[in-house]
């Protein structure tokens, strides 16, 4: 028997329970909120509970209009809420969610960012029903899930989930999601397999777009990246986050001397990079991760004084500054001294 599409009965998206009577739009033309009555209004007032904004934010992401963190916390509660009592619409906790595969995946789609505690729960399912899982998560489009599915397969599954990763190279660049593609990327694919399609994508983009897209390199931790630094670095306005590119990619001392002695804008970055061997409050979550050290590094008063000569050579108030702060902190400094033989 054949069903008229249109009589289909759709359910609301945010409580699960009562029919759909209303479409929201949002951002994304084709991927509008359809909730019932209560919902909606609630969603326009920025006052879901938090099962309900749990539920939306699992299928479209925390990050849209009307769900995003000027109007929730992670955990679902609105800041204008006025309701007395929640009664059993609370957000699940990381443990409730955990007993369902399904629901843990919702969970991760939900979090602003994800860590330890979200990997180690998938411990308990079967690495084959977990891609499984993910892969019907992605193909439903959406952007965001697609970025965490990724993250996914790059924390929890690594190699099992090579052949998948590897055929979501063109979506994740054509979404615009190639930082996330490249962290699975270099976890779940032989190297250099993953390096090599970051660096030919990225030869699309210069400029701002460049900058903008370059940070999907920092998960190869690959001296080859600092050989595409040199070609590419700007000439002026050079950024630290150049330098942090730098940092993460197996940076050696050797290099940093060139890098020092030959001036802008290589010295720059070389300076910025080494800022982030020491650290302090307020640095990128990956280098907090990653906990990056200056390689073959020789004793700190060569170090030293390689760090005044660069003062005398540019006397710039930048370069100054990081010089003696570098000087000042440097046996903070996270090093891998030279060998010995």
């Amino acid at each position: 028997m054949r069903h008229d599409a249109s009589k289909i009965i759709s359910i609301c998206e945010a409580c699960r329970e009562r029919r759909t009577v209303e479409v929201i739009g949002n951002e994304e033309s084709d991927e509008p909120y359809r909730v019932c009555g209560e919902c909606g209004e609630r969603l326009r007032q920025r006052a879901l509970r938090p099962l309900e904004w749990f539920n939306l934010a699992a299928k479209h992401g925390p990050d849209k209009y009307l769900l995003h963190d000027d109007f929730y916390d992670q955990d679902g509660t609105a800041q204008q809420a006025e309701y007395c009592s929640l009664g059993d619409m609370r957000a699940p906790t990381l443990d409730e969610a955990a007993r369902s595969l399904a629901r843990l995946v919702d969970y991760c789609i939900t979090r602003w960012w994800l860590g330890t505690p979200e990997y180690n729960a998938f411990r308990m399912f079967p690495g084959e029903a977990v891609l499984e899982e993910l892969k019907g998560r992605a193909a439903t489009g959406n952007r965001h899930v697609l970025e965490v599915t990724l993250t996914l397969c790059a924390n929890v599954l690594e190699h099992a989930a090579a052949p998948w990763v590897r055929a979501q190279y063109a979506r994740a660049r054509d979404d615009n999601v190639l930082f996330s593609w490249a962290e699975a990327a270099a976890r779940c694919l032989p190297q250099p397999e993953g390096l090599h399609k970051t660096l030919d994508t990225l030869r699309a983009y210069t400029g701002r777009e460049l900058r903008a897209h370059k940070d999907a390199l920092l998960w190869f931790r690959s001296p080859a990246v600092l050989d595409w630094i040199e070609i590419h670095a700007p000439r002026t306005n050079v950024t630290n986050d150049w330098g942090r590119l730098a940092a993460l990619s197996e940076l050696s001392w050797n290099r940093v001397d060139a890098w020092l002695l030959g001036g802008r804008p290589l010295s720059l970055i070389a300076l910025d990079a080494l800022t982030e061997f020491i650290a302090r409050p307020g640095q990128a979550p990956i280098v907090t991760e990653l906990k990056p050290g200056l390689k073959e590094c020789p004793d700190r008063l060569t170090l030293t004084q390689a760090l005044q000569a660069c003062m005398a050579a540019d006397t710039s108030p930048r370069v100054c500054g990081i010089c003696s702060y570098l000087i000042e902190r440097i046996a903070e400094m996270r090093v891998e001294p030279v060998a010995s033989t």
